[in-house]
């Protein structure tokens, strides 16, 4: 159960990538909204997140790169079916 939780699942469609990450914008957005009346939670969260981004540098360019080549794949399948 444990290693099908770790298994990368990068098969998904890119639209649906895009609404999740839409929807998690959206939502740290609210977030970030109510935590900028408390500076030291928001100065607090950005140190958090920069940390979080440097540690996972690998799998956040990977990811992007996979969904270059997804968009990519997209796009071509949608010119030759014009």
């Amino acid at each position: 159960m444990q290693e099908q939780k770790s298994k990368p699942t990068k098969d998904r469609h890119p639209l649906i990538t895009i609404g999740i990450l839409t929807a998690g914008t959206q939502m740290g957005s609210a977030l970030i909204q109510r935590m900028g009346r408390h500076p030291v939670l928001l100065f607090t969260m950005g140190v958090g997140a920069g940390i979080y981004t440097y540690k996972n540098r690998k799998a956040i360019m990977d990811e992007t790169r996979h969904l270059k080549d997804q968009s990519k794949n997209l796009l071509s399948k949608k010119t030759k079916s014009e």
